[in-house]
């Protein structure tokens, strides 16, 4: 795993593009992706930085790498876990290579398939490949969105880099804001991509390829599949999908550093870890963090498994109020306000983990394949209403609009009209009359429709099943731009790698063969994992309900921050989002939601607000400032 970045001249007679002390700021600001080695490579027309974490080849993986004679150069962030098979038919074909690591096979594939190798590959990565020859860039996100990619045109000059912090670095990039994009940004919780803070910065979409000579221009190389179920047996579903899990679980075993798994006791990380120990020698290593506050903590569940299995288990108990990382230091590491507080959870854990091993396995994935969430269960739920006479269906959503907040949010949801305004009825945290009193300025002047527009985006050619279509949408937004989003940017703050079998791209194909009713079932969530899981795992992790992070004590937690140090942001003094939000608005809905009033806002609105504020007010300047040696 490494931090990537570089600049390259778009068209024209090749010229330096950089200083390499401004090249060496854009590397170094991503040392905690990166602690093992560092590398740049300056030339007219191009540079290019990395700093590597080693995995594979720790001594001989320095990157840049190149082809034979100079003229295709290389950075990657990520892995590659079929690396082996891809050398031996580059070997036999003539390649030349000179190292055991996975990145040096990529110049030698573009030299052999040109713009198509990311076809070959099967792994996360964020790649940049120089060709010397024709003068051009190529830019490659996987196809899941596991690893990061950000990018910025100025006049004849693109800049790209693995996180935002880097772009910024290089002075190529205006601090201006996204309007359009902030709005999603608050209906959401996250900023779907392409879309930033910035409205001079892009985020490479999962599956995407920026290929820059004399013009640029964005091309996909992998669609996200649509469901197209096939008819099979819960049988044959369960032993498809368990056949596939174990290859990608025994793929990601792949290294020469140690190695270990994140453990929930839930049924996603134990199958994880059942087929890990049924394909490793020696004992899994084992990683758990709770949360004293927390009354949905986990630890009990995990030691049960780490038990049952025979792992080297290591388990930290933590309190939120008095150990979690400061939220100045979240947002820096997120480098893009996210509304969710799993990633204070998420970053103790791989905090513990750090401390014994380089790379962890996750079960990140399974909920947006296989239905895990609440909001899997109502989309199966709509379903099954499709079959009772509209004005029955209708007569019940017009009374569900005097309810509290959560039954009209549910009439809102059954009378939606299509796929991205349904999951704007179960996600979205913004809707007319919130928009009317709470946006001011450049904000109000929006047409508030980017969230909508993003969804809209995805939704050609659906099926009508309202759990299949919700699947196949939260598998290319929230999935990518909030959870990988998180679980990139904490475990990297820790010089941790992070792998995810679940969303090994073959798998995903497969997933979407699987008809609904093995994924959600008379509120039955992941039916087939709880089928195939029947055989490896003991009856009490699979009647667990799904928890997560942080979800027995999130209101409480922003109860707390607001009404002492972090109410101090938002209520204390002049805030940096009253130039677009309504400062008698944002106030009177913290001192609901502090009340506990029947009509307050959702927890998650006010951490939107809060976390942007604190983008604004601390993220951005720190991110134009010079690194510290040893500090990033």
């Amino acid at each position: 795993m490494c931090g990537i970045c570089g600049v390259v001249q778009v068209g024209g007679v090749p010229r330096q593009v950089l200083e390499q002390e401004t090249l060496d700021r854009m590397t170094d600001i991503m040392r905690h992706r990166g602690p093992s080695d560092r590398g740049t490579y300056l030339a007219d027309g191009v540079a290019l930085g990395v700093r590597r974490l080693s995995i594979v080849d720790v001594a001989g993986g320095h990157q840049p790498v190149t082809n034979e004679d100079g003229s295709v150069w290389t950075v990657h962030n990520g892995e590659l876990y079929n690396h082996l098979e891809l050398r031996r038919g580059l070997e036999s074909a003539g390649h030349r290579l000179r190292s055991r690591c996975d990145t040096e096979v990529i110049p030698h594939l573009y030299e052999r398939d040109g713009d198509s190798f990311p076809a070959r590959l099967r792994g996360m990565f964020g790649i940049a490949v120089w060709d010397e020859r024709r003068r051009r860039l190529v830019l490659v996100r996987d196809r899941l969105g596991i690893k990061p990619l950000y990018y910025a045109r100025h006049e004849d000059l693109l800049v790209f880099a693995s996180e935002l912090k880097s772009l910024l670095q290089s002075g190529l990039v205006e601090r201006e804001l996204d309007y359009d994009a902030i709005d999603a940004y608050l209906t959401l919780g996250y900023f779907p991509a392409p879309l930033t803070p910035l409205a001079g910065v892009r985020k490479l979409e999962p599956g995407h390829r920026l290929v820059i000579d004399d013009e640029i221009a964005v091309e996909r190389y992998w669609a996200y599949p649509k469901p197209q179920p096939v008819e099979m047996t819960a049988e044959e579903a369960s032993e498809r999908v368990l056949a596939k899990l174990e290859e990608s679980v025994r793929l990601r075993l792949m290294s020469d550093v140690p190695l270990g798994a994140m453990l929930s006791g839930g049924i996603d990380s134990s199958l994880v870890v059942a087929l890990m120990a049924r394909n490793m020698s020696e004992p899994v290593k084992t990683f758990s963090v709770g949360f004293r506050e927390d009354s949905a903590s986990e630890l009990a569940d995990a030691r049960f498994v780490a038990e049952y299995f025979g792992t080297d288990h290591t388990e930290l108990e933590l309190s939120f109020l008095e150990d979690a990382v400061p939220l100045d230091d979240l947002v820096w590491h997120l480098d893009e306000p996210l509304a969710d507080l799993s990633p204070l959870g998420f970053d103790a854990l791989c905090r513990l983990a750090a401390e014994d091993v380089t790379v962890t396995l996750s079960g990140q994935g399974a909920d947006e394949l296989y239905g895990g969430y609440r909001k899997h269960r109502a989309a199966w739920a709509l379903g099954a209403l499709g079959h009772l006479p509209g004005p029955i269906v209708r007569g019940a959503a017009r009374v569900g609009n005097f309810g509290p907040d959560v039954v009209r949010r549910t009439a809102r949801t059954v009378r939606a009209n299509g796929p991205a305004e349904r999951l704007l009825a179960m996600s979205g945290d913004v809707d007319a009359n919130r928009r009317r009193t709470l946006f001011r300025g450049p904000l109000a002047e929006t047409d508030g429709t980017a969230a909508t527009r993003a969804i809209a985006a995805y939704v050609d050619g659906l099926s009508g099943d309202p759990l299949a279509e919700t699947l196949f949408l939260d598998g290319q937004l929230a999935l990518p731009d909030l959870m990988l989003h998180y679980f990139d940017r904490t475990s990297m703050a820790h010089s941790l790698e992070v792998r995810v079998p679940f969303l090994d791209h073959e798998l995903v194909e497969l997933s979407a063969s699987i008809p609904s009713r093995y994924k959600v079932r008379r509120w039955e969530t992941k039916v087939v994992l709880r089928q195939l899981a029947g055989e490896l795992l003991p009856p009490r992790v699979l009647a667990k309900p799904k928890v997560g992070f942080f979800v027995g004590a999130a209101d409480e937690w922003l109860r707390t921050r607001l009404s002492v140090a972090m109410g101090e942001r938002l209520l204390g003094h002049q805030l940096r989002c009253e130039d677009f939000l309504d400062r008698a608005t944002l106030d009177r809905l913290v001192t609901d939601f502090l009340e506990r009033r029947s009509d307050a806002p959702r927890a998650r609105l006010l951490l939107s607000v809060l976390m942007l504020e604190t983008w604004l007010s601390s993220y951005l300047e720190r991110a134009s400032m010079p690194p510290v040696a040893g500090t990033t």
